[in-house]
């Protein structure tokens, strides 16, 4: 049986079906390359549909990838099926003895492409990373974060942590910026202002409702806590409209006296919630 698996293999490594199959892969290649420009193409001309075009790219690989393989196997190379069996049995052998976190990654790939808990565009947050989702191989997936570095991270770490995605889909997200204030604050006057501040960014979704919201906190002495909830035009600008909020609202409780300008206490954390 050895024997006759190793002529099989031998009738099957001739140079035409080597010359057919390189064809294939090149073509899939070149397809899949114009694509990409295309989708790149279509998401600078469409801004505001960015978020979907670029989630369309990594499932049509997916699928392009598989088609390929297919017209190989059954096209190019017939293999007989006792053959088929016993190639995919040492493959089987081979990658369960030497190749198990590389399967484990390319499994969790397929299954993050089939099931879609983020897509390219999305602002995810998994472990300790927190950026933007450039790049979903079957092997490994690419973040970019505020810092503008590129994190590259396994797909099996996706199905062991938790992942938090920020905009699911959708061009837009919310942002919350936190103040703490002094507890004797004039409630009424800071939420208009606040209110105001919000609004006045150029970076705000204004078609979205924005909303300040109010808690007492005794962690160190009486304090106010200010929630100003608003959505960002696009996830890229999460930062800058934070700190286009924050520098707002520092400066106007500064002009408007309602109370010392060292007495500020903006909280720089800027936690995300999901879009609608």
């Amino acid at each position: 049986m050895k024997e006759d698996m190793i002529r099989s293999l031998g009738d099957l490594l001739n140079l035409e079906i080597i010359t057919e199959t390189v064809v294939i892969v090149f073509l899939t290649w070149l397809v899949l390359l114009g694509i990409r420009r295309l989708s790149a193409f279509l998401a600078d001309r469409f801004p505001r549909r960015r978020v979907q075009i670029s989630s369309i790219f990594p499932v049509l690989r997916l699928v392009a990838w598989i088609g390929a393989i297919a017209i190989i196997v059954t096209s190019v190379i017939r293999p007989q099926l006792n053959t088929l069996f016993a190639i995919a049995a040492t493959v089987g052998v081979a990658l369960g003895l030497g190749a198990q976190e590389l399967v484990k990654n390319v499994l969790a790939g397929v299954m993050i492409l089939l099931d879609r808990p983020f897509r390219v565009g999305d602002m995810v947050r998994v472990d300790t990373y927190y950026g933007e989702v450039t790049h979903i191989g079957l092997r490994t997936i690419r973040l970019h974060t505020f810092d503008d570095s590129t994190i590259i991270l396994p797909n099996g770490l996706f199905l062991n942590k938790a992942v938090s995605n920020s905009n699911s889909g959708a061009l837009v997200e919310q942002v919350v910026v936190e103040f703490f204030l002094p507890g004797n604050v004039p409630i009424r006057d800071v939420k208009e202002l606040m209110h105001e501040a919000a609004l006045c960014s150029p970076y705000v979704f204004r078609k979205n409702p924005v909303d300040v919201l109010v808690e007492d906190r005794f962690d160190y002495g009486f304090l106010s806590l200010f929630k100003v909830k608003a959505y960002v035009m696009d996830v890229r600008f999460e930062r800058l409209m934070a700190s286009d909020i924050t520098e707002r609202v520092k400066e106007a409780i500064h002009d408007r006296g309602l109370l010392p300008k060292e007495c500020i206490f903006p909280l720089p954390a800027f936690d995300t919630a999901r879009a609608v």
